[in-house]
């Protein structure tokens, strides 16, 4: 265990993770390693994902309104001595107050996100994530850095599929919270629509889906297949928070307008555009008609495709380019080396990785990336903000919290250095 000698004892207040106990073991490792750490219950999903922390962990279970957080960030700090807010998401809005508090009173903030280079990784950076991100947006910062960076010899084990454990986790975040109505009467999510709307959504999706399937088969095996090249443009939620905080777009269908107008009137007569859904869509939005009323305008429903599903990696092997607003995709199209217009704000999107002009003039030449640049670019993002594991499986979460328990153990305030490498 790293000694903490000569150092001022950390302490961790634990604000809201995902609907997972990810947070709830992090915390019980930081603890056993000799740190404090405090919890905060915003809603009966933290509780309930919060049963399993040690009895020496504090909890709180916050029960106001938005108007009283503050005050009761501030307390909190004091209280415990608190040296780093833990969260995860630095956007939703109980967390940007935190954030606020925490510089105001010389606190860091410590955001855990999904992972970058996800499957298989989770993101973890002191001050913010995404386009908040420290990491270097310039060819000079970007070798500099990689340039400091030792080559890696660690193997990692093979993670199981997350996305059963998610959903019942997911399930239990809610039911927990219906439960709990009450008690935690004043929560206010950080999600858009409710849970009756989006359960009422993915009913709509399923229907559509099973409508469709045999449509949608045959256009998956034409694009994993064919020999033409075409655009792919992956969709992400319209309610994600890379949209609504770190974009111009009120959501993703003024997106999708945008790019099949620029299609339509600036791409090569044999291109053709194909629009991929988002696997973890809740189907409030009809794409699929939206799509088709937009390229109908502006006759071009012969050349744009939707389909649901799909291997992406396939998909992106034989695609010209891609265009997104600011998906993680983004890191999977670097890897391939393919052209990339990014229509949001994206802490990939410079000189050197993506196309820096316009989206009219990327259909008809689109920017190649720079390998070098490219390479040094993934390296410094999986040396300085990657954790391997996952928030959900067994497996993946203790291999995720040992190696933050680690290095946030080794040096408290500065998670800057391999994550992935530190146990």
């Amino acid at each position: 265990m790293p000694t903490l000698a000569g150092k001022r004892k950390p302490s961790f207040l634990f604000l809201q993770g995902l609907a997972s106990p990810f947070m709830s073991i992090l915390g019980n490792k930081l603890n056993d390693a000799g740190a404090n750490v405090h919890r905060v219950n915003f809603c009966g999903g933290d509780w309930w994902f919060g049963r399993g922390s040690n009895n020496t962990i504090g909890q709180t279970n916050f029960r106001g309104k938005h108007a009283a957080l503050a005050d009761t960030y501030k307390q909190l700090i004091k209280e415990h001595a608190v040296t780093t807010v833990v969260l995860f998401g630095d956007c939703r809005p109980i967390h940007k107050i935190a954030a606020t508090v925490a510089a105001a009173e010389g606190v860091d903030i410590l955001v855990f996100e999904e992972g970058y280079t996800r499957p298989g990784w989770i993101t973890c950076e002191l001050g913010g994530t995404n386009d908040k991100s420290s990491l270097p947006r310039t060819k000079e910062t970007i070798t500099k850095r990689a340039a400091q960076i030792n080559p890696s010899n660690v193997t990692n084990p093979l993670l199981p599929n997350p996305m059963p454990p998610r959903v019942k986790m997911d399930m239990q975040f809610h039911a927990a919270n219906i439960s709990s109505f009450w008690y935690f009467r004043h929560y206010q999510t950080h999600r858009p629509e409710k849970v009756s709307a989006e359960l009422r959504g993915w009913i709509s999706r399923f229907w559509r889906k099973r409508k469709f399937s045999t449509e949608n088969e045959a256009l998956i095996k034409l694009y994993e297949t064919t020999k033409e090249r075409f655009f792919l443009v992956p969709l992400q939620l319209t309610s994600d928070f890379q949209i609504r905080e770190h974009s111009d777009y009120d959501g993703v269908p003024d997106f999708i307008g945008e790019v099949i107008a620029s299609f339509a009137k600036n791409a090569k007569p044999q291109d053709r555009l194909l629009i991929k859904s988002h696997p973890l869509d809740n189907g409030m939005i009809d794409y699929r008609s939206l799509i088709g009323t937009s390229t109908a305008i502006h006759g071009i429903d012969d050349r744009v495709a939707y389909i649901e599903g799909g291997d992406l990696e396939v998909l992106l092997n034989a695609t010209k380019g891609v265009i997104l607003i600011n998906s993680t995709v983004g890191f999977a199209t670097l890897k391939k080396g393919k052209p990339m217009k990014v229509m949001g704000r994206a802490l990939y999107d410079s000189a050197g990785l993506t196309h820096q002009g316009s989206l009219d003039s990327f259909w008809k030449k689109p920017t190649n990336p720079e390998d070098k640049i490219v390479q040094d670019f993934l390296k410094v993002v999986r040396h300085d903000t990657q954790i391997y594991g996952d928030f959900f499986t067994n497996v993946g979460m203790e291999l995720a919290a040992d190696a933050a328990t680690a290095r946030l153990m080794a040096n408290p305030t500065q998670p800057k250095t391999s994550l992935a490498e530190s146990k």
